[in-house]
């Protein structure tokens, strides 16, 4: 579909005109002038890379394009390459050009190994820009694509402006990250977006302003008390440690994203907070969840949530303090208030959810609208969630009322005390009143009948409806959870004339707005807004709005005085970004003329696994001036000398390995193939980080089925069995990748070829059953000329000491790997002589009287590996 709107138009124009990331409000269409730029270069001649687009927006495009491009044109869909792609097919697709959606991490690979051709890209598109950071793979691919490609253009976008917003110049950061030097703002009050809705008809809006009840404003007031006195206490109980004490306020707190703002301050404390100020954290979501219960659920649901809280209740040192104030008494009260004033008065009941009834009456008069139309009709309800929607198509069959007393119904076993109060009243009032009682059965009372009954009075009357209806009347439903792309897809499937916003939501307004510009005028559009008057849900969409206007105009500020540097796209060269540390030796002109070449500097070499991109800290790693191997090796993660491996573990992973016996074995053919071994653990410096318990000295136990873990005495008895093992603590990626090149300063480099071998030697009993028996390998460790490198070789090919003794030097020089010295001086070692003073000085308490005996020893330990058979794993008993 082409774009029709002048604002979409100029968008297109400014893509096409330079590079820039383009930051759009929610809502303004963004995705289809994508699809219009990725259209100018789809042809075999151009090859566009996309990278940080997920499987949702991928789905999206390809959809658009395989509807829109016509076969006989000759135009190709675009191709997602994912891990299903051989390296093959992967450089076939490259070659033939076209839009290539890239997983980042394939990207990475693809790009260190030169798989790419660097000189055929013609561009790269970076979505969701406002994710970037400078450790991520987005800017590493950024960054080794400018360092090959001075000429292709890069365009980045973004419709997530408050979270360019957070932190010190973080758009300034990430433009200097994609190498971008304009920045392109389409706010929603943007003169030319204004203009072009404007210019056009615009959608019948019909506002439905609810009223709460008197219950629903006490149990709101009571919710907000509660919020109001949990930021409180959490603000008192840690004045020194929370930053930003000013934006804990109510009306934050019921914003969209309160939750994630006030974990990213707490997280760098967490561990310093007490078990108070976290239950505090947890009870302030709960409490925000049931704002939002309160609006959407009826009064018979809502009450069932509250009282399975209050019956969970527990009096000891883990009860909430919450259920202890003055608010929450009337929060209780007042929810079952609800549901008592309903079952007295059902029909007259104020408790009557407000948004139902006006939901039935609404459907009913659209399709009493439309009865003589003879298209199909087709209505999109906009909903908050999956269950909402189960709800509202029941009322549709049977009724707002009828609906809420067949929940009631369902519900008498959980709310026994609200039934039998009601019929105690009800006995009462019949000994009072059977007359008019007696009076109002004879006559056709809803209220009176069998509920099957009061469902057939709301079904449709089929013969008054078949010669009118000449369409289908459809209603199709949205939760706001599945997301904008699929509103789109719904838009551009049915064509609808009718939107009842159930829940309101700003993206949603905002994309009627442009299908009714674009599709719809001149003809207009009606959409019925449903909305509470002073309620927590009309503040948390003001919220929205607001925070939106806020966070572009301090973009608008920042970029008015934003100072860019005339080198910032990397095209000229002499961007500092594209510099690696060490890559780049200055000359000196005193050695020899300046004749000394980059070749004659040692090129510094680290051998990755491939499992290992999906971190950042290869990328720092390649920032440094250390060239990247990606190879998957069998063993460790990092190989940075023949002789240096590194396991590379995050907390979360440390101890799941360590619980499932998964770094025992990694540290057991680690050390049978390196002489230095490193376990490098990586915690976040800005999370909370212990392995202590709130007493010094006691590790944390964690209780996974049944079984105590102390991960503190696992790693302690993993360091004692192997000695070898040596543990490197990183507070970030940063201090990671500043370690290995320390590590790697006069040493030798590894070779990709040895790596491999030693995957491809590693048997897979030796990796997985103890074989070898430990005490015995450890006794031969300590004999000169064995090592960690040949010790295996001896056990697997000697059978005992005594068959050791006999081996002469050229067998000997053979089993350990052709290496004269060390035969030398093991068969030295071996057989020389014992002087006299040593063997007639006195015995050692303890040890063996008659001085060292090797027979002995020969008798006591027979074989290297442990016996094989009934008494082993198989075999015959050794």
């Amino acid at each position: 579909m082409p774009l029709s709107l002048e604002f979409e138009r100029d968008m297109l124009t400014n893509l096409l005109e330079y590079d820039c990331l383009m930051v759009t409000s929610k809502g303004l269409s963004l995705e289809r002038v994508v699809i219009e730029f990725m259209k100018t270069y789809n042809c075999p001649s151009n090859l566009v890379l996309v990278i940080g687009a997920s499987e949702r927006d991928i789905e999206f495009i390809m959809g658009r394009f395989t509807d829109e491009i016509v076969p006989e044109s000759g135009d190709q869909l675009p191709k997602n390459i994912t891990s299903d792609f051989s390296i093959s097919e992967r450089m076939k697709l490259y070659l033939a050009g076209g839009i290539l959606f890239v997983t980042t991490r394939i990207m990475v690979v693809d790009m260190l190994l030169e798989r790419v051709p660097f000189d055929l890209i013609t561009g790269i598109m970076v979505f969701k820009a406002h994710k970037i950071v400078d450790e991520c793979q987005e800017a590493f691919i950024m960054r080794l694509y400018r360092m090959k490609n001075k000429i292709g253009f890069i365009k980045a976008f973004s419709k997530m402006p408050a979270a360019l917003t957070h932190g010190f110049g973080k758009i300034d950061r990430i433009m200097r990250w994609l190498f971008l030097k304009k920045l392109d703002l389409w706010p929603r009050f943007h003169i030319t977006v204004n203009t072009s809705l404007d210019m056009r008809a615009k959608p019948e809006v019909i506002e439905i302003r609810l009223s709460l009840s008197e219950y629903m404003k006490n149990i709101q007031f009571a919710l907000m008390e509660l919020i109001s006195m949990g930021l409180k206490e959490i603000g008192r109980a840690n004045v020194s440690i929370v930053v930003d004490i000013d934006e804990m306020t109510v009306e934050n707190a019921i914003s969209p994203g309160f939750d994630k703002r006030l974990m990213h301050q707490l997280d760098p404390v967490w561990h310093q907070l007490g078990s108070r100020t976290k239950k505090l954290v947890e009870d302030l979501k709960l409490h925000r969840r049931l704002l939002f219960y309160l609006t959407g659920d009826d009064c018979i649901t809502f009450y069932k949530y509250i009282k399975s809280i209050r019956a969970n209740v527990r009096l000891d040192t883990r009860m909430a303090d919450w259920i202890l104030w003055e608010p929450a008494e009337a929060l209780f009260v007042n929810s079952k208030e609800r549901v008592i004033d309903f079952v007295r008065h059902k029909e007259k009941s104020s408790e009557l959810n407000a948004k139902w009834t006006n939901f039935a009456d609404i459907i009913k008069e659209i399709k009493e609208e439309t009865k003589g139309e003879e298209d199909s009709v087709n209505v999109i309800v906009v909903v908050s969630d999956d269950r909402t929607v189960e709800k509202l198509k029941q009322i549709i069959e049977m009724g707002a009322k009828n609906l809420l007393w067949d929940i009631y119904q369902r519900s008498r076993p959980q709310i026994k005390e609200i039934v039998e109060e009601f019929e105690e009243v009800g006995k009462s009032e019949a000994k009072e009143d059977s007359q008019p009682k007696r009076r109002r059965t004879s006559e056709p009372d809803p209220n009176q009948i069998t509920l099957s009954q009061m469902m057939k009075q709301y079904e449709p009357p089929k013969e008054e409806e078949t010669p009118f209806i000449r369409g289908e009347f459809l209603v199709h439903y949205h939760c706001i959870l599945d997301g904008p792309l699929t509103f789109e897809e719904m838009l551009a499937a049915y064509r609808p004339m009718y939107f009842v916003l159930y829940d309101p939501d700003m993206e949603i307004i905002r994309q009627i707005e442009v299908y009714q510009a674009s599709i719809c005028s001149p003809n207009s559009s009606r959409v019925y807004f449903f909305m509470y008057d002073g309620s927590s849900e009309e503040q948390k969409y003001l919220t929205s709005l607001r925070r939106e206007k806020e966070a572009f105009e301090a973009l608008i500020k920042t970029k008015a005085s934003m100072v860019v540097p005339e080198n910032r796209d990397g095209k000229s060269g002499d961007n500092p970004d594209l510099i690696r540390k060490g890559a780049e030796e200055e000359v000196s002109s005193r050695q020899a003329g300046g004749q000394v070449t980059r070749a004659d500097v040692l090129k510094q070499t680290v051998i990755v696994d491939m499992r290992e991109f999906r971190s950042s800290l290869p990328s720092l790693i390649h920032r440094r001036g250390i060239d990247i191997e990606p190879v998957t090796i069998e063993i460790g993660d990092y190989i940075l000398t023949p002789d240096l491996c590194i396991e590379r573990k995050s907390i979360s992973d440390l101890i799941g390995s360590m619980h499932s016996g998964r770094l025992w074995n990694q540290c057991s053919s680690m050390t049978r193939h390196y002489k230095t071994c490193i376990i490098l653990i990586e915690f976040d410096q800005n999370k909370s980080f212990s392995f202590k318990g709130k007493y010094m000295g006691l590790g944390n136990r964690q209780i996974e089925s049944g079984e105590i873990i102390d991960i503190v005495g696992k790693l302690v008895l993993l360091t004692i069995h192997f000695s070898q093992i040596r543990l490197i603590w990183s507070p970030s990626p940063h201090f990671s990748a500043e370690v290995f090149e320390y590590l790697k300063q006069g040493k030798d480099q590894p070779s990709v070829d040895k790596a491999l071998a030693i995957g491809e030697q590693q048997l897979p009993a030796e990796h997985f059953m103890d074989k070898y028996d430990t005490a015995l390998k450890n006794f031969l460790l300590n004999l000169p000329g064995i090592n960690l490198t040949n010790v295996y070789g001896i056990m697997n090919k000697v059978k005992c000491l005594a068959d050791l003794f006999k081996l002469s030097k050229e067998q000997l020089k053979k089993i350990l790997n052709n290496s004269e010295d060390n035969a030398k001086v093991l068969h030295d070692c071996l057989h020389s002589k014992l002087s006299t003073s040593t063997m007639n000085a006195p015995a050692a308490e303890g040890s063996n009287p008659g001085g060292f005996r090797p027979r002995g020893v020969f008798r006591k330990i027979r074989r290297f590996r442990k016996p094989i058979g009934k008494g082993g794993k198989g075999g015959k008993k050794g």
